[in-house]
This record gives C-alpha cells, structure tokens and sequence, in this order.
C-alpha cells in the first residue's frame, strides 16, 4: 500500500529542554495523524559523539538518554517538582551544552532516590534481556569516566585496555556504582521507549529508525569485542572506512572507523550483528543501514592517512550475511541507503534481498530525463525523499542554485520556483513510490539555517522544529495531499 511520513529526530523536536525529549513527542504523533502520516523517521537514536552526532556512537546498542523524559522521572517519584524545575525549561533552541549538564544532574538525582528501594520487577529482566553488551557498556561508560574522558586506546592500564580479566574484574569492583548508574539510565530508556512505541503503536504509526554501517573506534562495541574488528595486536585499527576522491571532494572522506574482520564476524556466525539487528527490532519498526554499499565493496585506507587519497576497494560480506539477518528477522523491515557512487553489484545485492533502495528529488534535476532520481522514474519498491538529513532543505538548495540550475529545475518541472518545496512534496507525493517521506523543514518550508547537517563539517546536528510547525493549518493540506495522492486508506 502506497503510504507517506515525516523525518524528524527526537533531538529536533521543540523543547526548552536543550533537545527534543520524548515528553514532546505526543504532540507531534497528533500532527501524523492528523496529517495522515504512517510513518516516523528518525536518525540513530544511540549516545552521540563529542560533536553531537548520532552517527560515531560509542555504543551501537545503547539508547541516546539525553531523549528521557524528565517530566516522568519526577511522575514515577525519582525527582522531586522542586529539583526538575532547577533543571529544566532554561533552554532557547538547541543546546546540547544545557541539555547534557542538566540531563546527568536529573538522572544521577533519580539514580540515587532508585537504589534506596528494591528495583522494579522488570528491572532484572530489562539486565538479562540485555546482557550481551549492557555490563561492557556500563564498564566502558564507568573507565572513561575514571580515565578523564579519554579514548580507550589512551587509558594507562594497559592490562584493562587489553580486558585482562584480573583488571576487569578489579574496576568491576572499584567502578560498581558508576557502571550501576549507566545501567539505570539505560533501563529508564528502555522503560520509556517502549511507553513511546506503544502511542505509535496505539496510533497507527511505525517507527523508521536508522544506523551507520559502521561503528566509531572509540566505543564499548570495540574495546569489548577486538577480535571482530582488523585490528593489530595493540589494538589499533589496521585499515579504516572512508570514501575515496570524487567529484565532491577531492581528498575525499576519511571517516576513520575500524573495519570489521567479516572472517571473525562468520566463525561466531554474526552474533554481534544478530544482536545489534534483534535490538533494533526491540526499538523500531523499520531499519535503514546507512552507507549499504559496503556489504558489497567498501573503501580502505591505511591507518595513520590524513586523507581518504590512498585507499582501495575490497569484496564485502555480501548476500551471506544478509540473508541471515533475514532469516534471523523475516518480519522486520530493512531499507538499504544505496545513494552516492554505486555500482551495478550494489544495485543487485539489494534487489536479491528484496530491499527497497531510496530515491532523492533534490539529485534528479541536471537535465537528463533519464535520470533515476526523476519522480516519474521510480520504480515502485523504494523509498522517496526530497531531501535526507544529509542535504540542504529544499528551499535552501534551490536558493543555493546558480539562474541555469534554478531553470532547468522549473523546466524539469513545469513550477515556477514559487513554494518550491511543498510543489515538490506534492510532484514526490504523486510518484509511484510506495513510501514517500518529507523532512519536517520542507513542510515547514524553511530555508538552510534549518538544515540538520553538512557531512564532513562540525557544528551540525543542532536543528530544532518550532512549535507553529505542527499547525492545524501545516497538517490539513498535508493530509489533502496525502488523500488526493492515494497514500491513505481513507
């Protein structure tokens, strides 16, 4: 069934709280149905880097607690009326500076009113159901902290930098209540999350969620499980990920994440990616995999390279593995971000799998009616966007145009340039694409000092929604769009 719906990270929605929390997400759920959306998209909803990106996570199973809910702390009992005002409703925009201070000072007052009491019943199974990385995760959490937040590879304990057991079980001890306090926090997520599924649930809406490929180097995922990664005896990385030089970049992309050891990843029969998938599935309804090319061919480039110049192509894991996840999980949903220099194989390792593949309208308009990225050449499994949160808002990138771009673009269209983006959420509605989905600035139509991010740049990530964004008005003529496009059951 053709069906629409909306990108909008939880970070992004409105919030004097620093970010966008789950206690704003009711109102926005109200906006999909009433603009008769079925979807909800959203980015990695694991911790972010140092810079705030949900994309270099130093856990690929942890939830981002920057997103719990205050306001239920305080209703379940775990903070006082009194101490959450001190710490909430402060902020003007996004400030991830306000959000992280006062988040931590919230949840270690909850943390400290929890243990006074015997934990919840589902609390100890919240820990079993998890054990697979929550325990390393909370060490590795615990001994960055007592490292003054410095990088694995860094630490001065060698032993516990290489997990002797003698040292892990020594921290273990000496570090308990700080790795105490990070499994609570993930409990509350958890907790929350799933209260937060069931309203979608309950409203008729499935979540899109989303994750890199790859992880960062300096993340739980790493340090507890080297042997999965190309590693040397030390423990740094042997090759790294990135993109080569294009047209786009002439030194290309050095991203700088560790590259997995596939034939390690085969002999424990994909355990750590079966695991990373099964919580997802606990989390979402859909997944896209970002960067999907590399499971047919990805970039290496030699550890200690300042740019992503000197690398080669190498076979990736291929169908194998992807058809054991979906043995693994026929019921769950895969979309494969297939976008940028692709070639052919990538395209028929996805159509082997039976994924959809995404299209993006912002691409289609260099003159060539034959381009795939066309709305009027799509075909129908994939899945459609104007815009991701890698790109400029719509009307930013048309703003962005030099007069010839901007005329092949209303050539290619027949628009005029007025309203471009809601006229192109319209022409993408109206495409045979089974599921369209519009970034929340398009409808808004707001310009570039709305974008969520420039890849390769710092400073991004801070985009916030405003509250007159989900209107009567905004949500009405999305639904008359969505009715007269045949993407609703109505």
């Amino acid at each position: 069934m053709r069906s629409s719906g909306i990108l909008l990270h939880i970070t992004s929605l409105p919030s004097t709280s620093g970010v966008g929390t789950l206690a704003e997400a009711d109102k926005f759920i109200r906006f999909l149905q009433a603009s008769k959306q079925k979807y909800w998209q959203i980015l990695p909803i694991t911790p972010t880097d140092f810079v705030n990106s949900p994309y270099a996570s130093p856990s690929a199973f942890a939830g981002n607690t920057l997103v719990i809910d205050s306001e239920e702390l305080c209703r379940d009992g775990l903070v006082s009326n009194d101490f959450l005002a001190e710490h909430t409703g402060q902020a003007r925009g996004n400030d991830y500076g306000y959000a992280i201070y006062h988040k931590e000072a919230i949840l270690r007052e909850a943390f400290g009113n929890f243990i006074k009491n015997d934990p919840p019943a589902d609390f100890e199974e919240f820990c079993q159901r998890n054990a697979f990385w929550l325990n390393d995760y909370a060490l590795f959490c615990a001994l960055k902290k007592h490292f003054d937040g410095r990088s694995w590879l860094e630490w001065e304990d060698e032993d516990v930098r290489m997990r002797k057991p003698s040292a892990l079980a020594k921290y273990s001890e000496e570090l308990s209540d700080e790795a105490d306090y990070v499994v609570f926090c993930q409990y509350i997520f958890d907790r929350q999350w799933k209260k937060f599924r069931g309203k979608l649930h309950s409203a008729g809406i499935k979540l899109i969620g989303d994750i890199p490929i790859y992880v960062a180097y300096d993340s739980a995922d790493v340090w507890a499980h080297p042997e999965l990664f190309d590693l040397t005896d030390d423990r740094r990385p042997n090759w790294v990920a990135g993109v080569p030089p294009d047209y786009f970049s002439e030194d290309g992309q050095l991203w700088g994440n560790p590259l997995y050891d596939w034939d390690a990843m085969k002999k424990q029969n994909f355990e750590w990616w079966t695991a990373r998938v099964k919580k997802c599935s606990e989390l979402m309804d859909v997944l896209r995999i970002d960067h999907f090319r590399a499971f047919d061919s990805y970039y290496a480039i030699k550890y200690g390279e300042t740019t992503a110049r000197r690398g080669h192509w190498r076979k990736g894991i291929g169908y194998e593995f992807l058809k054991h996840l979906q043995d693994a999980f026929p019921e769950f949903t895969i979309i494969a971000e297939d976008l940028g220099d692709i070639p052919k194989s990538v395209l028929e390792l996805r159509d082997r799998c039976g994924l959809a593949g995404m299209k993006v309208v912002q691409f289609a308009y260099d003159g060539n009616w034959s381009n795939p990225f066309l709305p009027q050449n799509f075909e129908e499994h994939c899945v459609a966007y104007l815009g991701t949160h890698d790109n400029d808002t719509t009307v930013g990138w048309y703003n962005s145009l030099e007069q010839w771009q901007r005329d092949v673009v209303r050539n290619m269209t027949g628009l005029s340039g007025e309203h471009i983006a809601r006229n192109l959420i319209k022409i993408l509605a109206e495409s045979r694409a089974e599921l369209t989905v519009y970034c929340m600035q398009d409808i808004a139509e707001d310009d570039s000092n709305s974008r969520m991010n420039i890849p390769g740049t710092l400073g991004c990530w801070k985009y916030m929604a405003k509250r007159g964004d989900f209107s009567q008005a905004n949500a009405e003529w999305l639904a008359e769009l969505t009715v007269s496009a045949g993407r609703t059951e109505d």
